[in-house]
């Protein structure tokens, strides 16, 4: 009937044993933990201050669907024949010397 008891003794230590190798790594993540949450406070803090010395943020435009359909067809058209006449040009700047035109 001693042999129960050892039996018994012998798992309560193994469990302890296998108990305190959880716990002690454990604590060795919790500490990773602490010091990578006080890194990362360090970040949010030192973005916040950059973003104190920007100032406010500009507010967002107001969509166009909102604006008036004449003036926003007017802009269309101008940044359109802009946008043509700066092609024209790159295009007229990358064409040999014999196929320029003389002005």
């Amino acid at each position: 009937m001693w042999w129960w008891v050892l039996i018994w003794v012998l798992l309560v230590v193994i469990a302890a044993a296998y108990l305190a190798s959880r716990a002690w790594g454990l604590w060795g993540q919790v500490k990773e933990l602490g010091a990578e949450v006080s890194r990362a406070s360090e970040t949010v803090a030192a973005l916040q201050e950059r973003t104190e010395r920007l100032g406010e943020p500009t507010p967002a435009p107001e969509p166009a669907i909102f604006g008036d359909p004449r003036a926003l067809r007017r802009e269309r058209d101008a940044t359109r024949a802009s946008l043509k006449q700066q092609r024209r040009a790159r295009q007229a700047a990358r064409r040999p010397a014999w196929a320029r035109h003389l002005d």
